[in-house]
């Protein structure tokens, strides 16, 4: 891990140390390490190919490391202990690229699945549930509809409702301002901070949105060549290491520019 001014995080929830990854003849993280603050936005960056939704599956335990560890809250969900896994999973909620809602159940059906699965709650328990979290993402209303009958920004938030249903401690957001306009964008950033400030979630993103990414994130991990560089995005927008400005480009000058202007006006 290459970290903007040696800056380290603090008080780390998820630890990413030393992993090595390859998928066949395509080596995917060569030596990556990475620390995730609790109670922080970490936003995830990198070109096509760069990992950023294998290192996402790689936290939730979906895949394993060929080397290397990956520790949540203590517990790797990189071992070879069940027990410790599955500790290690129920402190993460994951929302999948695109929403990953099952067609064929109603939007009701979808956010109560991991309820059903993983909890012994009564009906009326997770009726209550599933309500409250569809309207903490302004989904009220919308139980009875199918995935297919909502819009685009609609389907994200309620595939966000069924993330949080279990009232993680990490969220893990595989690119979801993915295929989204300009205001389902800046509705999804200020969900995803309503969540980060009002519960205390840690927030792990995916994104290639780099505009999005500057404003919302207290941290970034730009992935490159297997490894990462690691930093607030104030760090990383007044970089003049070349593997930053090439890939944030004018976004991270506009970003330094309105930070100035706010600054002048305070």
């Amino acid at each position: 891990m290459s970290r903007v001014n040696g800056s380290g995080s603090q008080d780390p929830h998820v630890e990413v140390s030393r992993v090595r990854l390859r998928f066949g003849s395509r080596e995917v993280f060569r030596d990556l390490s990475c620390d995730f603050p609790r109670g922080a936005i970490s936003i995830v960056m990198g070109g096509s190919g760069a990992g950023k939704s294998t290192l996402l599956r790689l936290i939730g335990g979906l895949l394993r490391p060929d080397a290397g560890e990956i520790t949540v809250g203590g517990d790797r969900t990189s071992g070879t202990s069940p027990a410790e896994v599955l500790r290690a999973r129920r402190r993460l909620g994951m929302l999948f690229q695109n929403g990953a809602l099952l067609d064929s159940m109603s939007i009701f059906e979808n956010v109560a699945l991991p309820l059903r699965e993983h909890t012994e709650n009564g009906e009326a328990e997770i009726a209550e549930r599933v309500s409250a979290r569809l309207a903490s993402v302004g989904l009220e209303g919308v139980e009875a509809l199918l995935p297919r009958e909502l819009s685009g920004g609609m389907l994200r938030r309620a595939a966000l409702a069924r993330a949080i249903v279990m009232d993680p401690e990490i969220v893990l957001c595989d690119e979801p301002f993915s295929g989204l306009d300009p205001p389902n964008v800046a509705r999804i950033e200020e969900l995803l901070r309503d969540l980060n400030r009002s519960r205390g979630l840690t927030l792990i993103v995916s994104s290639h949105h780099i505009a999005s990414s500057l404003r919302l994130a207290d941290q970034l991990v730009l992935l490159q060549g297997g490894a990462s560089i690691c930093g607030d995005p104030g760090e990383l927008s007044e970089s003049h290491d070349p593997r930053i400005t090439e890939f944030l480009g004018a976004d991270a000058r506009a970003h330094v520019a309105l930070r100035a202007a706010a600054e002048a006006k305070a």
